[in-house]
């Protein structure tokens, strides 16, 4: 595989997204502590790296993009669990989760009410300040 988990999914073209995400959940069942990084076939035993969490991040990012949403969801409980709830950039991705997920305009709208508390709480939270307006179309 050419591509890396370490450049933004955004950036990769759709059928490598879509094949990383397609490894996903073989992934992250076998590697319950780690993940693999660049071309998936090896996987990391040793300590964490910040190229690990980015690599977790970014797989939970195609994954939304494909569709995967069981894997989205299992990268981003190991995202929360490893730098807590309240870290600004696991906001932004819940909420980026949650619209995905978001069923109805009812869930989306509660998922901007959600930006809008975060923000009440802390108006220089700028992940939030930014997603917000991609939602709102600022």
């Amino acid at each position: 595989m050419s591509s890396s988990l370490l450049h933004p999914p955004a950036h990769l073209p759709p059928a490598i997204a879509l094949q990383l995400s397609q490894q996903a959940p073989s992934l992250l069942r076998n590697t319950p502590s780690s993940i693999a990084s660049y071309s998936l076939s090896s996987l990391w035993s040793t300590a964490e790296t910040p190229e690990l969490w980015t690599t977790y991040e970014n797989l939970m990012l195609s994954c939304l993009r494909t569709g995967d949403e069981e894997s989205a969801h299992l990268c981003l409980e190991r995202l929360t669990e490893r730098f807590g709830a309240e870290n600004e950039r696991l906001m932004a991705l819940r909420g980026l989760f949650q619209e995905a997920v978001a069923q109805d305009d009812a869930a989306l709208k509660q998922v901007l009410e959600e930006y809008e508390n975060i923000l009440a709480k802390d108006p220089s939270n700028m992940v939030i300040i930014v997603e917000n307006c991609f939602t709102e179309l600022c």
